[in-house]
C-alpha cells in the first residue's frame, strides 16, 4: 500500500464507496473537484486499487491544518489506514509550518471518534447544526449591522463570553472551524456580516451570505453568541429577514451546541439537526511518526 497524492482520475473509483457514509449520503462527490484544485488530497492505493483517501488544508495564518474527508473502502477497514492517512496528513503540516491540527465527528460516529482519540485528538467543543424548513414570516427585530467603530465593543463582548470559550474561540467557514480572532472579526464587520444586539452589546451573530462548496444560495449564521434570551430572539429575527430579503434558498445555523442557544433555535421551523464534537491536536515535530 501507498499514500499518494490524487490524481483526476481516481474520482470514480475514490467515489464509489464513498455513498453511504452518513444516513443521507455522502458529499465527497461535491467536494472532490474542489479538493482537488485546493489544498492536498491524498489517494491510498492497494496494487493499483484505490482503497481511501483523506484532504488536508491549511488554516489562515498557516498555524493550524484541517483534516477531513477521511473514507476507507469497506474491504480494508481496521487495517489503520485511517491512522497512516492521519500522520500523513500531520506532517504534511508540518512542512507548512502548522502546529496543531483540527476536525469534526459527527456526535454519533463512535468508531471515528475512537480514531481521533487514538491518534492523540481531544474533545474542544460541541457544536450544532440546522437547517429551517420553509419560508419563515419576517419578525421585528432591534438588533443591527456592527459598525467599524463598534469592533472593540464586540470584542471585549466576546472577551467575556463563556460561549466564546465554549466555542474554542471558533467560527465556521465551508464547514472548516477556524480561530475567530479580532482581526476575523474586523473583516467580518467590513463585509456588514456582523449582527449585534443590545446597548452596551450582549449578543452577536456572524453570518456567511455566499454559500460553500457547490451551494452559493445558502445563507448560514456561522458564530453564535448571546448573553440573554432577548438579544437571542433579535439576533435571530434579524438574521431571518435577512435570509428573506436575499432570496436565499435555505437559512442554516451552526453553533455551539449550548441549551441557551439551541432550546431557543429548536423552537422554531427546523428541517434538520445534526450535532458535531470540534477535536483538536497540539503537535510537535518528533510527535509524528515518519510514513
Amino acid at each position: 500500500m501507498r499514500i499518494r497524492p490524487a490524481r483526476s482520475s481516481d474520482r470514480e473509483e475514490i467515489l464509489s464507496f464513498c455513498i453511504g457514509t452518513f444516513s443521507w449520503g455522502d458529499y465527497i462527490d461535491r467536494v472532490w473537484d474542489y479538493w482537488y484544485r485546493s489544498g492536498r488530497l491524498l489517494v491510498v492505493e492497494d496494487g493499483g486499487r484505490k482503497i481511501a483517501m483523506s484532504h488536508v488544508a491549511v488554516c489562515p495564518g498557516s498555524k493550524g491544518i484541517w483534516l477531513e474527508g477521511v473514507r476507507v473502502h469497506p474491504d480494508y477497514r481496521r487495517s489503520r489506514i485511517a491512522t497512516d492517512l492521519i500522520a500523513k496528513m500531520i506532517q504534511y503540516g508540518l512542512q507548512k509550518g502548522a502546529r496543531q491540527a483540527s476536525a469534526i465527528v459527527d456526535v454519533t460516529n463512535a468508531a471515528s471518534q475512537r480514531m481521533m482519540e487514538k491518534n492523540g485528538f481531544e474533545i474542544v467543543s460541541r457544536w450544532a447544526y440546522y437547517i429551517t424548513g420553509g419560508r419563515p414570516k419576517r419578525k421585528k427585530s432591534d438588533a443591527r449591522l456592527a459598525t467599524a467603530a463598534e469592533l472593540d465593543d464586540v470584542w471585549r463582548y466576546l472577551q467575556n463570553s463563556e460561549i466564546y470559550r465554549l466555542s474554542a474561540k471558533r467560527y465556521v467557514k465551508s464547514w472548516h472551524w477556524y480561530a475567530l480572532d479580532k482581526n476575523v472579526l474586523r473583516n467580518f464587520i467590513r463585509e456588514k456580516c456582523v449582527i449585534v444586539a443590545g446597548r452596551p452589546i450582549d449578543g452577536i451573530a456572524m453570518i456567511n451570505r455566499r454559500g460553500y462548496w457547490d451551494r452559493a444560495n445558502i445563507m448560514q449564521i456561522v458564530y453564535l453568541d448571546s448573553a440573554s434570551a432577548s438579544s437571542l430572539r433579535h439576533l435571530v429575527s434579524f438574521a431571518t429577514n435577512l435570509y428573506l430579503d436575499g432570496g436565499f434558498e435555505e437559512l442554516q445555523i451552526v453553533c455551539h451546541d449550548s441549551r441557551r442557544l439551541t432550546s431557543f433555535i429548536e423552537k422554531s421551523m427546523i428541517k434538520d439537526e445534526e450535532q458535531f464534537l470540534l477535536y483538536d491536536k497540539v503537535f510537535t515535530a518528533r510527535a509524528v511518526p515518519s510514513r
